[in-house]
């Protein structure tokens, strides 16, 4: 068996089939879809029943709600394929998404996952497409510069020892890129945008956003050793950074909207100074 896809799914009624039809509608057939249903109190698990009435290589898994990351360890443990795809509920692949990830693998052994551009659905509209730059253990300290939903090598997940089940506040795929890095796996990249990430302010990413600070700080005390080896690579990123905002605070004040802006910003408060002085 070739791809095992996993989707935890929580109260995702409105949005799961179109998860599933974007696994179903891909290029190469996937072997196996495996739902966990984490505790989902609306009709999610009606939506998924009727799927799994239809495409027998659908498994569901009905759980108490444990959080992502216990749910998607779940699914690894029942994955019969080499390669697992991870999906949210709420998300969704364009359909060549896997086929081209699977010729990433064929080119590079040492791939531990390949992940490909992206774009936010908000509102029903896609926006801001992003396709991510190649990323480092180094790089990944600093950022999570993969997605969460990609596909991995089920070897390299399991050698790096699944999601920490105890970051349940979020970050938890960003730890799993961190380890498996560490391993010393390589990321591919397919560089075209074909997965979709709906933004909503209910959504756990930007739940997780706003716990930013705390959830750094958990994986600093985690991989401190790590930080500390590579303090020098940091630095070097902090001064590239601070570089490139000066640059851009730079063009800003070049731009002439912003001379414009700032023109009309003086002439008001001119205006103000002459009224209060009569």
């Amino acid at each position: 068996m070739l791809v095992s896809a996993i989707i935890p799914c929580y109260n995702a009624q409105s949005t799961i089939g179109r998860a599933m039809d974007s696994l179903l509608q891909q290029t190469v057939v996937i072997d196996q879809i495996i739902v966990i249903n984490d505790g989902s109190t609306d009709a999610s698990l009606e939506v998924l029943n009727a799927y799994q009435l239809q495409h027998n290589q659908m498994v569901i898994i009905n759980q108490e709600n444990q959080g992502v990351g216990v749910a998607r360890n779940n699914a690894i443990r029942k994955a019969l394929g080499t390669y697992i795809l991870t999906l949210d509920g709420d998300d969704f692949f364009e359909p060549s998404f896997v086929e081209k990830a699977l010729i990433k693998f064929s080119e590079n052994e040492n791939l531990g996952a390949v992940m490909c551009g992206y774009t936010r659905v908000v509102k029903g509209e896609k926006v801001l497409p992003y396709i991510p730059e190649p990323i480092s253990f180094q790089s990944c300290l600093i950022r999570n510069g993969a997605i969460a939903c990609l596909l991995f090598k089920k070897k390299a997940i399991i050698e790096a020892g699944l999601y920490d089940e105890e970051m349940q506040l979020g970050y938890e795929d960003w730890d799993l890129n961190i380890r498996i890095l560490k391993l010393g796996y390589a990321y591919g990249v397919v560089r075209e945008v074909l997965f979709n990430y709906t933004d909503t302010d209910a959504s756990r990413n930007d739940r997780a956003e706003r716990k930013d600070l705390e959830l750094r700080m958990q994986l600093f005390y985690k991989y401190r050793e790590d930080y500390e080896q590579h303090s020098a690579y940091f630095f070097k990123e902090f001064i590239k950074e601070n570089n490139r905002l000066k640059k851009e605070n730079q063009r800003i004040k070049n731009s002439t909207s912003f001379k414009c802006s700032h023109s009309i910003i003086t002439l008001l408060e001119r205006l103000k100074n002459i009224f209060k002085s009569n």
